[in-house]
């Protein structure tokens, strides 16, 4: 009996999830809550920004109105976002609100105290930055001192609490000849990777590119990196990366057609100052209680390879290969699956 509770509880759940990803009327919002953070990452200028912190009124009232205007992926970010002392409270009312929350963090202020709150708020997914495998190569990207230490402490603190957690790696000059180790190395905790692409971004808030030797990757370097990236992934690892979206960017760099972006219309980035842009990249900011989400004008583009607004777009550019991505290649959503299942036949 309880085989068969747990069956049909699962298989409902897992089709919750999956079609919070794919279905075609919901919207995405990448929502930057404070820009505050603790690392001075080389591939990011956010942290050089005046400090700002999103308060948790403001915070609500962002998500009441992405809340009526059909919004259902909610990912937030900074700076980093545990920095926020509201940040648990925002997941909360989100949760309320039904949102699909995950959030990025550089892991460097995950304890057992942090990781309990993790699991209150209800929180979907954590994705953990870990650049490298090497401790002075990490503290050289990052900017903190013994941060490999802190890092793969907080994986292991994450997983003992059974918390979606999966490592987020940005690709960057001082990496990019090591992706195989890195992998390697990832792939001894029970976690996916997925992996960030170099840019620059200077015309919205989202200040990415801080060192610009270190994003500035010529175009047959960065593609054998994907290359190999898709070949680590066919061998069995544990990239989160959808090989489509690995292609694309490929097409991207050969300057051949591919999916377009749906930044603007199905994407939105909203900063610390509740200012909303089409994407993270460009766009005039326009006030939270101004933007009209359901008039957007904005064009569809083929400009950058962000993966933040890329990877999710060509999954809405077509419904049945996402369900067949997704299936296939997001391990994590199973374990998702099995822990709000546990929670639902408690």
């Amino acid at each position: 009996m309880l085989n068969n509770k747990l069956l049909k509880c699962g298989e409902s759940v897992f089709r919750e999830i999956i079609s919070n990803f794919i279905d075609f009327d919901k919207k995405w919002c990448f929502f930057a809550i404070n820009n505050v953070c603790n690392s001075r990452c080389e591939t990011c200028s956010i942290w050089k920004e005046k400090p700002k912190i999103v308060g948790l009124e403001d915070a609500k009232k962002v998500l009441n109105k992405l809340y009526e205007n059909n919004f259902k992926i909610l990912q937030l970010t900074g700076g980093e976002p545990l920095i926020n002392p509201d940040f648990f409270e925002i997941v909360k009312y989100a949760k309320k609100l039904n949102f699909f929350v995950f959030a990025p963090t550089n892991g460097t202020l995950i304890n057992e105290k942090v990781a309990n709150k993790l699991k209150e708020s209800r929180i979907d997914q954590i994705s953990v930055s870990l650049h490298h495998y090497k401790p002075k190569i990490f503290e050289k990207i990052s900017g903190h001192k013994n941060i490999l230490k802190k890092v793969t402490n907080a994986i292991k603190i994450l997983e003992k609490k059974k918390l979606p957690v999966s490592v987020l790696c940005t690709i960057s000059k001082s990496n990019i000849n090591d992706i195989e180790d890195i992998v390697e190395f990832i792939d001894k905790f029970d976690v996916t990777v997925s992996f960030c692409m170099p840019v620059t971004i200077k015309d919205t808030s989202f200040h990415l590119g801080n060192n610009g030797e270190s994003v500035i990757i010529g175009k047959d370097e960065m593609k054998n990196a994907l290359l190999r990236i898709i070949k680590l992934k066919k061998q069995g690892y544990n990239i989160i990366n959808s090989l489509e979206y690995l292609r694309d960017t490929i097409r991207y760099l050969d300057k051949e057609n591919r999916y377009d972006c749906f930044g603007g219309t199905k994407l939105f980035y909203i900063d610390w100052n509740l200012n909303v842009y089409p994407c993270m990249c460009k766009g005039k900011p326009v006030n939270i209680d101004k933007y009209n989400f359901n008039n957007s004008n904005y064009k569809e583009c083929n400009k950058c390879m962000i993966q933040c607004f890329r990877e999710p777009s060509t999954l809405l550019s077509n419904q049945i290969e996402a369900s067949k991505i997704f299936i296939k290649e997001f391990p994590f959503l199973l374990l998702m699956c099995m822990e709000r299942v546990k929670t639902l036949l408690k």
